[in-house]
């Protein structure tokens, strides 16, 4: 299944894609859903490229009903991407926690100049499989149908939670918490 989603801020794009790589968890603790972002590595290669590691614990709304079967390792993830020196764009890889070997999503992230120059065009690329065949407790009959609804979830949610991102780094360059270098 294929994510995307575009957002536009008035802001340069080497500061957005800079803000973004440099300063995702504490862009994250702007976002009502989400409870931290924790880098696990953060690593330059000889080419100059930036190969990150975050971890993500989400904490959702989610209906009294759903809440005493979610665990914590359900709504957590590894995110690693790699931010290239003379590119403005992230490819990144996310891993679940849970059902890890059930769930594939990878994508690409471009920031482009918009708005003469002053914007920047965040073009959100993702593509994300999961299979759901042999899963406990779903009846062969119905795994289609179960692939059909977490795909539908994750298809909504995923770039979702991106904008929010996006509009909590953007209200934080508005706010003057990030200066331009």
């Amino acid at each position: 299944m294929k994510t995307r989603t575009v957002s536009i801020v008035k802001h340069p794009p080497e500061l957005v894609w800079r803000t973004m790589r440099d300063r995702l968890p504490e862009i994250a603790r702007l976002v009502e859903d989400f409870e931290s972002v924790s880098a696990s590595s953060k690593e330059t290669d000889p080419a100059g490229a930036v190969h990150i590691v975050n971890i993500w614990q989400a904490r959702p709304k989610l209906p009294a009903v759903v809440v005493s079967h979610v665990r914590a390792d359900m709504l957590a993830w590894t995110d690693r991407s790699v931010w290239p020196a003379k590119k403005f764009e992230c490819a990144w890889r996310i891993e679940p926690h849970f059902f890890a070997e059930r769930i594939d999503c990878r994508g690409v992230t471009r920031y482009e100049p918009a708005m003469g120059r002053r914007g920047t065009r965040i073009t959100f690329d993702g593509d994300l499989d999961i299979s759901i065949a042999d899963l406990p407790g779903v009846p062969p009959a119905l795994e289609n149908v179960v692939a059909q609804a977490i795909k539908s979830i994750l298809g909504g949610l995923i770039p979702k939670n991106f904008r929010r991102i996006v509009e909590a780094m953007a209200a934080m360059l508005d706010n003057g918490k990030v200066q331009p270098r």
